[in-house]
């Protein structure tokens, strides 16, 4: 009967000094050939972009948009429940 070794092999080691490469994003060690991890790759070439859109976001005038139950006199530009008939400028809405 033959019996099964179950022991892990043991890692091959060329030079006392073999270390994996820290990535520079995460400093965490990387593997991968350029010595950074692939994820944080597209994070740092994303960041551009990323700071891009939020300054054209910031720029970009807000528009509050009004809740759809109220509408606006025209006459007085007052802010009524849709169900008012009449405003108390003496406005009366058309009906729908």
């Amino acid at each position: 009967m033959q019996i099964m070794n179950n022991e892990k092999p043991e890692p091959i080691v060329i030079g006392a000094t073999l270390t994996p490469k820290v990535c520079p994003i995460c400093k965490k060690p990387s593997y991968s050939s350029e010595g950074i991890h692939p994820q944080c790759a597209v994070i740092q070439a994303d960041a551009p972009r990323q700071a891009r859109l939020a300054a054209e976001k910031k720029a970009k005038p807000q528009v509050k948009k009004k809740p759809r139950w109220e509408q606006t006199c025209p006459k007085c530009k007052t802010q009524l429940h849709v169900r008012r008939k009449m405003c108390e400028c003496g406005y009366e809405f058309p009906h729908k």
